[in-house]
């Protein structure tokens, strides 16, 4: 199977607040952005076109990898917009899968993109949407469905109805789709609803009407759906990353005395028998070998410590190696 991946990443991100772009913001030590195209490259995917447009050349100087084409939107105009500028790169005379992401989502699992592409290759679908319940599921566009549980399509919530709206099974706006099918149903997109944008959403619906198999993988875990875009979104996203990259250290022998005042990022890697004691903040590329000892109210950056460091309480290390 030849995998391509589409990352939408063009949007400015006004409820941020920010002169900094929403996906270029560090969550637990890297960019939102990152934490995306990361999780896709770990899925062997071949090409990623991440769509651009507001500080491109700060998206590209941040983000690199040979694997990666950026495709510039001039205006944007929705989902299904973003996905057109990617268009003339595809050759629609090759079967391929397209995976399309958020590049504001960052908690999304390769496990979970596994799951979505087994399900769409399995089924031998056209389209495949990612979706979770949610109990509140506010403005995130609604999945519906037909008597028999077949995906009948996707509706915007600002253009849902009372009834939709009740609806927790949510889009989270992560999908899978056969190239050419994908390709052939953007020529159709118009602008005819209540923001007169090209909705991606409306390429299931094209599909839907044409006969072909629409698939749905409800993910278990909704966290993977929380998008960026204001500071408590930040807020919560990094509370939920640092605590996975804490289970995830204490489940391969390392010692976290109390994992709520424990900031490690993402790009740190600490040994076995490591023990960590509270109020400490380990980031970028610090590596703690076997053993360390590390006390409380420590900062840790960029660093080397060797197998069974100590480091004294109200410590900080910066470009340190021992």
């Amino acid at each position: 199977m030849t995998l391509k991946a589409i990352i939408l990443a063009a949007g400015k991100g006004s409820r941020m607040k920010s002169d900094t772009l929403k996906v270029l913001h560090d969550v637990a030590g890297k960019a939102v952005l990152e934490h995306v195209v990361d999780t896709v490259l770990s899925s062997h995917v071949n090409e990623i076109f991440v769509v651009v447009g507001h500080q491109a050349e700060l998206v590209k100087k941040r983000i690199q990898n040979p694997k990666i084409q950026f495709v510039h939107q001039e205006e944007q105009l929705g989902t299904g917009h973003a996905v057109m500028q990617v268009a003339p790169y595809l050759d629609t005379n090759k079967d391929e899968t397209l995976v399309i992401l958020a590049g504001d989502c960052p908690l999304i699992e390769l496990e979970t993109l596994q799951n979505l592409l087994n399900i769409h290759l399995e089924s031998n679908a056209e389209a495949s949407i990612l979706s979770t319940e949610m109990q509140d599921p506010g403005s995130y566009g609604r999945i519906l469905r037909g008597k028999m549980g077949t995906v009948i399509g996707i509706k915007e919530a600002k253009d849902c109805t009372e009834e939709e709206l009740r609806i927790t099974e949510i889009n989270t706006g992560i999908y899978a789709f056969q190239k050419r099918a994908l390709c052939d149903a953007l020529k159709l997109i118009t602008t005819n609803n209540n923001q007169h944008e090209y909705y991606l959403t409306d390429a299931i619906h094209i599909l839907k009407e044409k006969g072909s198999v629409v698939e749905a993988y409800c993910a278990e875990d909704s966290d993977q759906a929380i998008g960026i875009n204001t500071r408590m979104d930040l807020a919560k996203i990094n509370q939920i990353i640092y605590q996975k990259n804490n289970s995830r250290l204490m489940q391969e022998g390392v010692t976290i005395i109390d994992p709520a005042s424990t900031f490690i990022d993402s790009t740190v890697s600490v040994g076995q028998d490591t023990i960590i004691h509270p109020f400490t903040t380990l980031t970028g590329k610090t590596t703690i070998e076997t053993g360390g000892k590390i006390g409380p109210y420590t900062y840790i950056k960029d660093s080397f410590l060797s197998v069974g460091s100590v480091v004294e309480p109200f410590s900080k290390l910066i470009n340190h190696h021992v």
